[in-house]
């Protein structure tokens, strides 16, 4: 973290611990403001007449971690560099690894200065369990979820503060709890504000969406013939670009992690050698079966051309697409040669590669092209694997790296031909 340019002794290195992805993400838009956040401010406030919601008047730096072994490693990292962190958001429940509390009991014997706010939305722990456990509660604050913004802001800034105060003068750190207590029932009474615009505001998309549903119901079946791949029932390949982009642009706007991939049937030529046309585009429709029965509601299936798939997650991290795509992968070879009437002896497998927008793809073609990268990797690599980009440098910024690598998911095995 780098210090104030005003004043060098002020800290502001947050650290944010919890398994859910999408919370890092809200973290970094109450803490780390863009545009992307003032605008959507700004249009709130021309809708319902109010002011836009407060931004940070400094900026914090931010770190992350899934999990208490991570975040423990980070904070012995940073008391080694001297610049240790000033607050941690802590979530509550972190399967499968420590809870909440089991991780503060770790990060304050790495660092016994640590401001510490825990994120629960949780009842069943009352905090005299909590703070006969941890043992002390100077430093250990509660934030009960869904928080909002001006809470996390005044709790970040707060603490940050304390921190600072704490180092120079041990005393002054219950003066400064009164006061974020102060700050506290203030922002209690701005929080039931809130809580009522957001009320007005889910009722106005609730009507959009029925509004929306009569549209898509009328003009449903006609859209359906003029996207849908004839062969397979997947979307073709110029509907399943034009969702690819509306899903790109909803990741970007909501902060969301985007998935793709690319699946190809291995060694397809020569089935059509061997069993002719008709068998192929049955193994074409199997495969296909195989990938629509094995996706999610808000996952997406289009036939990118020939005997190549193009898949998207949404709302997916890296890691679980990449679980999902070895799912896939191993559905396929237990039941695509079973959904087929002809190709007796025929063993069928596929080869995926996997990227998301972490690596910076702006463009659906982009996202697609990582993934290709690394279905390339994966028929390079033996064929009926998974391969999943990768990053270069461990704690780097994705987006940052010139080239990511890859890295293979289907753990090795033995090779088979794809005729018995």
């Amino acid at each position: 973290m780098k210090l104030d340019s005003n004043d060098s002794s002020q800290n502001r290195r947050i650290l944010v611990i919890d398994d859910n992805v999408s919370i890092h993400d809200d973290f970094r838009k109450i803490l780390q403001p863009g545009t992307e956040t003032q605008v959507l401010d700004e249009a709130r406030a021309a809708l319902f007449g109010d002011e836009p919601l407060v931004q940070a008047l400094v900026r914090f730096e931010l770190d992350y971690a899934n999990q208490g072994q991570a975040a423990l490693a980070l904070v012995q990292m940073a008391r080694q560099e001297g610049r240790p962190y000033a607050v941690a958001f802590v979530d509550m429940r972190m399967p499968p690894g420590w809870d909440g509390l089991e991780t503060i009991e770790y990060l304050w014997k790495a660092d016994a200065g640590l401001q510490v706010v825990i994120c629960t939305a949780y009842s069943d722990q009352p905090w005299d369990e909590i703070r006969a456990r941890i043992g002390r509660d100077d430093k250990l604050l509660i934030l009960q979820k869904p928080f909002n913004g001006i809470e996390v802001l005044q709790l970040a800034t707060a603490l940050s503060r304390k921190w600072d105060l704490a180092r120079e003068v041990a005393g002054q750190l219950n003066l400064l709890s009164n006061l974020v207590d102060e700050r506290t029932k203030e922002l209690q009474r701005a929080n039931q504000q809130l809580t009522e615009m957001n009320e007005a505001l889910v009722r106005a998309v609730a009507d959009l969406e029925v509004a929306q549903a009569e549209i898509l119901r009328q003009n449903g079946e006609l859209e359906c013939l003029a996207s849908r791949d004839p062969l397979t029932g997947c979307l073709n390949r110029r509907a399943f670009y034009e969702a690819f982009e509306k899903a790109l642009a909803e990741s970007r706007e909501h902060g969301s992690e985007l998935c793709c991939l690319m699946v190809d049937i291995d060694n397809f030529k020569l089935i059509n050698d061997q069993f002719g046309h008709a068998v192929g585009d049955q193994a074409i429709q199997a495969v296909a079966s195989c990938l629509c029965s094995g996706l999610r509601l808000t996952d997406t299936v289009g036939r990118y051309g020939g005997e190549e798939f193009c898949l998207m997650f949404p709302r997916t991290t890296l890691t679980e697409a990449s679980d999902l795509a070895e799912r896939l992968r191993i559905r396929i070879g237990a039941e695509a040669t079973d959904r087929m009437r002809m190709g007796a002896g025929l063993v069928i497998t596929v080869s995926i590669g996997v990227s998301a927008t972490t690596f910076g793809a702006r463009t659906p073609l982009e996202l697609i092209d990582q993934a290709d990268k690394a279905l390339y990797a994966a028929k390079e690599g033996g064929r009926n694997c998974v391969m999943a980009l990768d990053l270069l440098v461990p704690g780097m910024n994705p987006s940052d790296q010139l080239e990511p690598q890859v890295r293979r998911v289907t753990p090795r095995v033995s090779g088979t031909s794809i005729v018995r």
